[in-house]
């Protein structure tokens, strides 16, 4: 059973930031702000991403944010609610039917069937369950079984949803959602959808005599219609006595209206030939990993983007970085030893991931950070920590303030790993991975890296680095173009030729598989050498990961001496993208 206990009515300024609550005006709250000297604020659950307009969210007229502490500063701007109900953490047994299976609830569209899923996630988030969309439901479960399904009459689009039939087929008991918790009540929109009749396959179980949890209790029940009238139109908390509560404070979907006071999760990948970062609501964004000489930009229009030729300025560094490094930059640097953590271009590169963060949330004021660090330099990682931690002041297209609360270091081709083992939410979905035994071969710029987890074990003696990487074949068709046809391009400019398989020469296409093909058989000969040398044949490892921007061209040749060996999709965000769902579970910050 759970640990639940009946709602208190508390100072709402006694909740820690996060919290759910019930105010006085009977809206439901999230705390967003709980700071010192009254600045503790609240906004309504859920906030309204850019995404979706406040009538998508059903509801044209929601209140906006309200103080917490009466007579403090920002009680001035914003009214106030001093006391509500928290709404309290509750777990997974929680969220079962009478019969100890799912429970399955109808809601009359989709919009409403997804709120209720994403309250019923935030709530129980110690228990490791997440709400997704599954076959026209959303289904809460933890990775491999659901807890709760919320059946929708309605779709997104307005399409009619066939429930008896799928019932019927599938054997479902299905509740209204009027029968679920009682906190789905003040989701918004909850009173302004028409109900209709219950529909159910089978008969709906009969009440339990007693239940000790008020949630599991409100969902076996069977209230009459003057009992339901009665609930929806309970009255508003009133001058009842204040107590002091425990309970676990959620954590709610991250959006834009939350960016400024709640704690942004961002993966940045510093490689030799590009930085990658990964962020919430699918933020991605690359540049290469070239610092530059500020130059005096001495003409520029909006025709040729001239916005983007802005110094960046950080204690006393003044730069360029990424692509207007390349182009304008006449003194220009670049990472060839990682194991030097301290080296002014490998912390600039790093700002400058700060300052394209900046660019797709200008709002944001404090994060916390994963990175990697290739296999042979992993023992850097106490100094990348000391080196990224701490509060940016920078200007550059705008000035941001950012505190980097805190930093993870994972070994780089682990992020590979994290990616097929973990889901968005950072929850194990992956069985195989889990309990397997698993190379990886992440194939970057200037580094190739192999490692084998057992069990999620980082297995020492089997994991390894080699310095060559995607960076030889660059370069040499890099040469073999200058010798050829005049040609000078820089590295990045030839990658991306390379990619595309052909080059501009005086304004006519010119195919490159006569250069690139050669110029693989060196890194193919070193990568297979290397991985024979740690692994034999790996006829002890379930699978190998191919990964890294180099992957997807030497991985039919890994394939032919690896046939269990797998390239991984969009294999250049791979490791950032697994970072970045490590850094979604909690555990993964504490010190």
């Amino acid at each position: 059973m759970s640990k639940n206990k009946t709602n208190d009515i508390v100072r709402t300024e006694t909740l820690p930031e996060d919290t759910l609550f019930v105010g006085d005006d009977d809206v439901l709250y999230q705390v967003v702000m709980a700071g010192s000297a009254g600045f503790r604020k609240a906004e309504p659950w859920p906030w309204l991403s850019q995404s979706h307009s406040p009538e998508q969210a059903g509801d044209a007229e929601r209140p906006g944010a309200v103080a917490l502490a009466p007579g403090s500063l920002l009680a001035r701007n914003y009214p106030v609610v001093a006391k509500g109900k928290p709404l309290l953490a509750v777990e997974r047994s929680d969220m079962l039917g009478p019969d100890g299976q799912p429970g399955h609830y109808t809601f009359f569209d989709e919009q409403l069937a997804r709120l209720a899923a994403q309250l019923d996630e935030t709530l129980a988030h110690q228990s490791g369950l997440a709400a997704r969309k599954e076959r026209h439901r959303w289904v809460l479960n933890d990775g491999y079984h659901p807890f709760r399904v919320y059946h929708y009459r309605r779709d997104g689009e307005g399409m009619e949803i066939d429930l008896a039939a799928r019932f019927a087929q599938e054997q479902i008991k299905a509740l209204s959602c009027e029968r679920g918790p009682s906190y789905w009540r003040h989701l918004p929109s909850w009173d302004t959808v028409p109900r209709a009749p219950t529909l159910t396959a089978l008969p709906s179980p009969e009440p339990e005599s007693e239940t000790e949890n008020p949630v599991a209790q409100s969902a076996v029940d069977t209230p009459s219609k003057l009992e339901i009238e009665k609930v929806e139109t309970e009255p508003k908390i009133n001058e009842q006595e204040i107590k002091r509560v425990e309970y676990a404070a959620p954590a709610a979907p991250l959006t834009s209206q939350a960016r400024r006071t709640r704690t942004m999760i961002l993966s940045i990948d510093i490689g030799y030939g590009y930085t990658k970062g990964v962020g919430p609501e699918g933020l991605h964004f690359s540049f290469p990993s070239v610092i530059g000489t500020a130059e005096d930009i001495r003409f520029a229009t909006d025709l040729i983007r001239g916005g983007e030729e802005r110094v960046v300025k950080y204690s006393d560094w003044r730069f360029f970085y990424g692509e207007q490094a390349v182009l304008q930059s006449r003194i220009q640097s670049t990472i060839f030893d990682r194991s030097r953590v301290h080296d002014d271009t490998y912390k600039m590169l790093f700002v400058a991931a700060l300052v394209e963060l900046a660019k797709f949330v200008p709002d944001v004021r404090r994060i916390k950070v994963v990175t990697g660090l290739p296999v042979d330099f992993f023992g850097d990682r106490p100094e990348v920590v000391e080196s990224f931690e701490g509060i940016y002041r920078v200007a550059a297209d705008q000035v941001i303030e950012i505190t980097v609360e805190s930093v993870f270091v994972a070994p780089q081709p682990f992020g590979s790993l994290f990616r097929e083992l973990l889901n968005s939410h950072g929850k194990i979905t992956n069985e195989s991975v889990e309990q397997g035994r698993v190379g990886i071969i992440d194939i970057g710029t200037y580094t190739t890296d192999f490692v084998v987890a057992d069990e999620l074990r980082y297995v020492q003696r089997l994991s390894g680095s080699i310095r060559i990487g995607w960076s030889k074949v660059i370069n040499q068709v890099r040469q073999a173009l200058a010798d050829q046809y005049m040609l000078e391009l820089m590295p990045h400019e030839v990658d991306r030729a390379i990619q595309a398989r052909k080059v501009r020469v005086r304004g006519e296409s010119v195919s490159l598989e006569a250069m690139i093909k050669p110029a693989t058989t060196d890194i193919q000969t070193a990568v297979i050498a290397r991985a024979r040398d740690l692994w034999g044949a790996a006829v002890n490892l379930d699978t190998i990961l191919v990964s890294g921007g180099g992957g997807p061209h030497l991985y039919d040749t890994i394939h032919a001496v690896y046939p269990h060996a797998r390239l991984l999709t969009d294999a250049f965000w791979a490791n950032a993208e697994g970072f970045y769902r490590f850094g979604q579970r909690s555990a993964t910050f504490e010190k």
